[in-house]
């Protein structure tokens, strides 16, 4: 089988790689040539472009940042799209993104699943993602070669665009737990209390969350994420609430604790991030 991938940012780098250490022949492309680098040294083919991936590859792997992206990434990857071809959509988009895009696939003869990942940079340089799948079960079935290599975790949910669903669900989840845990050490530290003891206390409580337990984690992505130097990192961090409040007008289902997260979220990051700044410099 022979395998590609499109967008070798913070995760997709590290799941391109997964698949190159798993002996799978691997075509990689990404804006960035800097991006391919040390997978060409491992063994990788750069291609020139998106099209040359799909025209050289069975699955098709496609994480990007952005619904607008993967829409201009799968119009590039159309007229190499033949029966026998798999795309998956790895990006956290819109379930309606996804959907649009599996109509143009399907039409080629092609098939798309949508696949977005869950989890760290520890878990995506491990393989032990977390998948959630939206699609045809025999794709998923023919395409796991691939997705075994960067996933521990798959989860079929149902038609295309459930994937994307379960994601959004996840990352509402994620982020709400983050600005809720961000605000309350906030309080605790105005309280006096000092936040490891705080965290510590939290976390043999009933107050813990996976934020709580893995807060470094979500602090070294604020600091070190590719977009840390801009705004961007912000827009990020909320991106997934917002698509969720939109996706949910569809059946009329009122969000407004995550519509006032989305509001909230990028103040309450950018404080963080000071206060780390902060406390570095204090050393």
């Amino acid at each position: 089988m022979q395998a590609g991938f499109i967008g070798l940012g913070d995760m997709g780098g590290r799941m391109a790689a997964r698949i190159l250490s798993a002996g799978l022949p691997l075509t990689v492309y990404d804006p960035n040539p800097d991006a391919s680098r040390t997978l060409a040294e491992g063994g990788a083919v750069i291609a020139e472009s998106a099209i040359d991936v799909a025209e050289r590859s069975d699955v098709i792997s496609v994480c990007v940042a952005t619904g607008d992206q993967v829409l201009a990434v799968c119009n590039q990857l159309l007229p190499a799209l033949a029966p026998g071809k798999t795309v998956l959509i790895h990006s956290s988009v819109s379930p309606a993104v996804v959907r649009s895009v599996a109509t143009q696939v399907e039409e080629s003869g092609a098939e798309l699943l949508d696949a977005p990942v869950s989890g760290s940079r520890p878990a995506a340089d491990a393989g032990t993602l977390t998948l959630m799948i939206g699609g045809k079960a025999e794709v998923l079935a023919n395409a796991r070669p691939v997705i075994d290599t960067f996933a521990g975790h798959v989860f079929h949910m149902g038609p295309v665009g459930a994937g994307q669903v379960m994601k959004l669900v996840n990352n509402v989840m994620l982020h709400m737990d983050h600005l809720i845990a961000l605000e309350a050490l906030r309080f605790a530290d105005s309280m006096g209390l000092e936040e490891a003891t705080v965290l510590d206390v939290v976390n043999q409580s009933t107050g813990r969350s996976w934020v709580t337990e893995n807060l470094s984690v979500v602090d070294d992505i604020l600091r070190d994420h590719p977009q840390a130097d801009s705004d961007g990192i912000f827009r990020m961090m909320s991106k997934d609430m917002w698509e969720a409040v939109v996706s949910s007008r569809e059946t009329l289902t009122p969000m407004p604790l995550t519509a006032a997260g989305v509001q909230l979220s990028a103040g309450l990051c950018r404080a963080r991030l000071d206060h780390l700044v902060e406390r570095a410099t204090d050393g």
